[in-house]
């Protein structure tokens, strides 16, 4: 596994969903920091080490996904932020739609919940910035 520049952030509500993806991960061998509402995510974001991640659920209290998206892609530093979108919010877009969202949003990948820890590391260990990547782009 290379290593990560900073942390994945797992942005998710419910305590025993973010508290079980972040003991995995941990488990893993990464850095997490989590947040509850996308508020407090942006706070993460605006640290360093920034994040090299989001794991984003988008049904969140005080500021829910979409918000922050929009504030993320309004900030040039954390549109580079690969995310990972964790939902089932988004279960019923079609493809077509997925992909428009995508490409708005930067957002690297869809995980439908409940998803399985080992789909939640595919998409980490795949979209993540790692530490040897020098590119500024978010791959999608």
């Amino acid at each position: 596994m290379a290593s990560l520049r900073g942390p994945v952030l797992i942005v998710e509500d419910d305590p025993d969903t973010r508290e079980s993806l972040q003991h995995f991960l941990e488990a893993h061998g990464y850095a997490v920091v989590a947040a509850s509402h996308g508020k407090e995510a942006l706070e993460h974001l605006g640290r360093t080490p920034r994040p090299s991640m989001m794991v984003l659920d988008m049904n969140l209290p005080v500021m829910d996904g979409n918000r922050l998206l929009m504030a993320r892609r309004g900030d040039d530093l954390l549109r580079t932020i690969p995310v990972v979108i964790l939902s089932a919010a988004l279960a019923g877009m079609s493809p077509r739609d997925r992909a428009l969202y995508a490409s708005s949003f930067g957002v690297a990948a869809f995980l439908g919940k409940p998803a399985e820890p080992g789909q939640v590391l595919e998409a980490v260990e795949r979209h993540g910035l790692r530490a040897e990547d020098t590119s500024a782009g978010v791959p999608v």
